[in-house]
């Protein structure tokens, strides 16, 4: 029998099948000198995320529980629902298509939170990739990707991300705030963290434990914008909502929020509208990987994003990789290509997050990456990147990425057709060869088999025999 649990990990899945088992098993490989449990829940998925929970629940009964909803009752209701069957003294959520990177991640924050007695709530930092399981930026607060919302009125001003699925949460706060949650609200995270925020600090452990993944499609990212404009307008009336809920908050604060994030996005409204959302705005980053000892912020070079530019390298001797930030925000490269300059012969990329289109670099997400492994032979040669950016703002341009794609599109699709037409030649051309061998075939059979053939050369072996 189990020992009562100090910790419960709460997982609520719908439609998560291609990330469930990487984030059960990231649940099972937890070190603690604890007991824990982890229990999942699924929200009536159509896809084979039920089936994966009920085997791991056959396969680990003891440490595992699994609850199962008859019908789709959306996020808030399945969260609610799962909390009341936690016995943890603390709660650790993530959601099913997250994982945890850190296998002492709960070890971490248990003792975090020991050490912090005015804290009832804790979270870390975390790394983001894409839905097919691609690192594409660490640290997601340390290195700004993402701000921390840290307080009541970042929160609320802001729209702000503590990263839910790195939580630990005592249990009776958690309840606490869950029998105040909205259960129709467009973003139960969003909800919870305000009230978390009304009755503790946060306590913030800065080490990357969980692996958030971008899941485009999801319910805090809808794909068309009549969804997005519904969850906005939802998550207005729950701004107004906590206003009136704790008219003691720092309003001086929320304005200096809000004044400083209109005017950001005036200013990339302007950038935009004045075809200047990338130049000279972005930087190119590149990161150093001495003696093998990884990237880090210390070891960079940069430089100002251009539409077209040729940067000189001049690596140290033990630099053998290096990575290309392209700016950090998608991007399309009509060439992206790094040079040893004496030579001029290309050196190709071991990894990129985009994608190669013949010399183009489309990079349809942020932080568009190349990391190139430098050869032996050319440490310490200088080298050179090249690079030029479609135009994305000028219809009329020759490299306007839309005239420039279909146009490729359509070289590419008059080649195919092209091979098509050679490959039925050479379909009929094999045709005819095969006919003609079948008849060459054919009319050798009926000489060999022919009386005139027979006979003779029946006398001609009679007589060898006889010799």
């Amino acid at each position: 029998m189990m020992t009562e649990p100090l910790v419960s990990i709460l997982c609520t899945v719908y439609n998560k099948e291609p990330w469930l088992v990487q984030t059960i098993e990231s649940f099972l490989a937890q070190e603690t000198d604890f007991s824990v449990e982890i229990l999942l829940i699924d929200d009536a998925s159509t896809d084979g995320s039920k089936s994966i929970i009920e085997d791991y629940q056959a396969r680990y009964p003891e440490r595992i529980r699994a609850f199962y909803n008859e019908e789709n009752l959306g996020i808030a209701k399945t969260w609610v629902a799962i909390c009341q069957e936690a016995r943890g003294f603390y709660i650790a959520r993530c959601d099913g298509d997250d994982f945890w990177l850190d296998q002492h991640k709960l070890q971490k924050q248990v003792a975090l939170l020991r050490d912090y007695p005015q804290s009832r709530w804790s979270n870390t930092d975390f790394d983001l990739y894409n839905e097919k399981g691609q690192l594409i930026s660490q640290a997601g607060f340390e290195n700004g990707t993402i701000p921390l919302a840290d307080s009541f009125e970042k929160m609320l001003a802001t729209r702000g991300f503590t990263m839910a699925s790195t939580w630990l949460v005592e249990r009776d706060l958690m309840l606490e705030v869950n029998a105040e949650l909205d259960l129709t609200t467009s973003d139960d995270t969003f909800n919870l963290q305000m009230d978390l925020f009304q009755r503790t600090e946060l306590a913030y452990l800065p080490e990357a434990t969980v692996a958030f993944v971008i899941n485009q499609g999801s319910d805090s990212r809808p794909k068309d914008f009549e969804r997005i404009a519904q969850r906005f307008n939802r998550l207005v009336e729950t701004q107004n909502h906590y206003l009136d809920k704790y008219p003691n908050s720092n309003y001086r604060e929320m304005l200096s929020l809000l004044l400083e994030r209109v005017n950001r996005f005036e200013l990339d409204l302007t950038r935009k509208e004045a075809g200047l959302a990338q130049i000279g705005l972005q930087l190119v980053t590149i990161y150093l990987d001495r003696a093998g000892k990884g990237f880090n912020e210390e070891d960079i070079l940069q430089f100002p994003l251009a539409k077209a530019d040729s940067i000189v390298l001049n690596l140290p001797e033990d630099c053998t990789t290096i990575r290309v930030d392209l700016s950090e925000i998608p991007n399309f490269f009509q060439q992206a290509r790094l040079l040893v300059r004496d030579s001029q012969t290309e050196i190709l990329p071991s990894f990129t997050n985009g994608i190669i289109l013949g010399e183009a670099v489309v990079f349809p997400n942020p932080d568009p990456q190349l990391v190139y492994t430098i050869p032996r032979e050319v440490v310490g040669h200088q080298l050179q990147l090249d690079y030029q950016l479609f135009e994305l703002d000028n219809l009329y341009s020759d490299a306007y990425i839309g005239k420039v794609l279909a146009q490729d599109l359509s070289a590419a699709k008059a080649k195919l057709n092209e091979l098509q037409r050679e490959s039925i030649d050479v379909q009929e051309r094999n045709s005819r060869l095969q006919k003609e061998l079948e008849d060459i075939h054919h009319l050798y059979n009926s000489v060999i088999h022919s009386r005139r053939w027979t006979i003779p050369t029946k006398i001609i072996n009679f007589l060898r025999r006889k010799q």
